[in-house]
């Protein structure tokens, strides 16, 4: 690991530290403060990755990740803002899914695909009459998204089998875990620890899919 990566993995973890701190305390200004915080560190190292190497695959994910903070913010204000952050990362997944076919066809598996859509609608099942008729359809929106992005990742390693891929692969299954312990929490019933346990798995998930992103390749050192 690079010294530039090690001091942004610091900053990182403390923004995500204190995000969690701040929800669970109920300090309302670490929260606000450091939950974007967090998202923007990793646009800053997606960012200049994407720029130095100007490929599709790291493109989308910076845009997926522009998605995520819209939403982070959104979600700050979750009576208000809910139907706005659903629809922000419903397109960070969008996003992450045109990653996630850059090199690697779609369904990457279709077995995984049809897995990971029966257990987001059993989810969806569980959930729904507990859900006001207007979420209904977003929901189940967000739900496939995601499910979805999610297949492909994993079905992208089955096909790839390279570290990144799984890293990506990874990234997306704890996305999709930290989706559904927040729609439990919130709709279903509360979980102990909630921040801890839904905050951590999904810094730890957009941690691990930008850590997919690809290094600059150095220039070849000149000879005399």
């Amino acid at each position: 690991m690079t010294a530039s990566r090690k001091i942004a993995a610091i900053l990182f973890a403390a923004a995500v530290a204190a995000a969690i701190a701040g929800q669970l305390a109920a300090i309302h200004w670490l929260l606000y403060f450091c939950k974007p915080l967090a998202t923007i560190l990793l646009i800053a190292l997606a960012l200049s990755r994407c720029l130095a190497r100007r490929d599709p695959y790291s493109l989308w994910l910076a845009i997926g990740l522009l998605f995520s903070l819209a939403g982070d913010v959104a979600l700050l204000w979750p009576e208000r803002f809910f139907l706005a952050g659903l629809a922000a990362f419903l397109f960070t997944h969008v996003a992450y899914l045109l990653a996630f076919t850059r090199d690697a066809k779609f369904p990457a598996r279709t077995p995984v695909w049809l897995l990971y859509l029966a257990s987001a609608a059993a989810l969806c099942a569980l959930l729904w009459p507990r859900l006001a008729p207007p979420l209904h359809l977003p929901v189940a929106l967000y739900s496939f998204a995601v499910a979805t992005m999610a297949a492909q990742a994993l079905g992208r390693f089955l096909l790839l089998r390279t570290p990144a891929a799984r890293q990506a692969a990874l990234g997306a299954s704890l996305f999709l875990l930290s989706d559904a312990l927040l729609s439990l929490d919130r709709f279903y019933a509360p979980i102990p620890l909630s921040p801890l346990l839904i905050l951590g798995a999904y810094y730890a998930a957009q941690w691990l899919i930008v850590s997919s992103l690809p290094y600059p390749t150095p220039p070849p050192e000149a000879t005399l």
